[in-house]
């Protein structure tokens, strides 16, 4: 069923990707957004209910860095943040929380968690705002190289590497470690991973990533690289959302995608991995 999912998903992301900058910017948003969805319910088992506007900001925050990418200057090598982008932001948390006082913390008059569910209400929203490292990587510049496709958008290579990466390391961590895995990696936090698995997950990525990076960017030390941070990152990101589901006590945040569970449970590990491939393409130098 994990495969099966897999090799149903897998042709949607890559035609939304190949399909351009603004349709990707707004699947990406639908992610986050049913992301926001499974966040809320699950914490809602716990009688806490994380700020809706803050968590509304952080899954919108894809579709904001698209109509603001001129602004954010991402194609020029860099990036800058406006005073206005920031002003704005700073008034829609002080919104958040005046609503938040006002309106959601009211229901009864003995329980106001008006700090809890903004601070809440921040984690899930930054959470969530992740995915906007994944847009911000679409719509980047590639300053290297060419591979195989050279008329393809290099924005949109840069996701294909950087999802065939991490997909990969988690396949292999998934499969390695149930066959072979004997050694717990965090054992406080997931019973089922193993080191055995996650250095099994690290050789795939390089795998992939050398590989990918040279035929699509015609570059295998920046492939190599992004197999690496894949390797390192995605596992760390998949630990934190096993942290998270830890303290609720549920198994997945979602069913949406049989075998994998929900749109957290499935793009956990890329939400690490994808802003810190931006920042590496867009920091450094060209990649020969």
């Amino acid at each position: 069923m994990r495969l099966l999912t897999a090799a149903v998903g897998m042709p949607i992301l890559v035609g939304v990707c190949l399909w351009g900058a603004l349709p990707f910017a707004v699947f990406t948003v639908l992610l986050a957004l049913i992301g926001r969805s499974e966040l809320q319910r699950a914490y809602a088992q716990c009688e806490i209910y994380p700020n809706g506007l803050l968590t509304l900001l952080g899954a919108l925050l894809p579709i904001g860095i698209f109509l603001l990418r001129p602004t954010l200057g991402v194609n020029g090598g860099g990036f800058v943040a406006p005073l206005p982008l920031l002003l704005a932001l700073a008034c829609f948390l002080i919104m958040a929380s005046l609503w938040e006082t006002a309106v959601a913390s009211h229901a009864t008059m003995n329980k106001i968690h008006t700090g809890k569910n903004l601070a809440y209400g921040l984690l899930c929203g930054a959470y969530l705002s992740l995915f906007g490292g994944i847009t911000l990587l679409r719509i980047c510049s590639w300053h290297g190289s060419t591979g195989v496709l050279p008329r393809l958008d290099h924005g949109a290579l840069l996701v294909l590497l950087t999802a065939a990466c991490t997909m990969a390391g988690d396949s292999a961590a998934f499969f390695v470690g149930r066959s072979l895995g004997k050694h717990k990696l965090a054992e406080g936090l997931s019973q089922k991973k193993t080191t055995e698995g996650l250095l099994g997950g690290m050789a795939a990525s390089l795998l992939i990533g050398g590989t990918v990076g040279f035929l699509l960017l015609g570059s295998l030390t920046f492939g190599l690289l992004v197999g690496a941070l894949a390797g390192i990152l995605g596992p760390l990101g998949d630990l934190f959302k096993s942290a998270l589901k830890r303290e609720i006590g549920i198994k997945d945040f979602g069913s949406l995608l049989p075998g994998h569970g929900g749109v957290l449970d499935r793009f956990d590990s890329l939400l690490f991995t994808a802003p810190v491939v931006v920042l590496v393409v867009t920091t450094s130098g060209p990649w020969y």
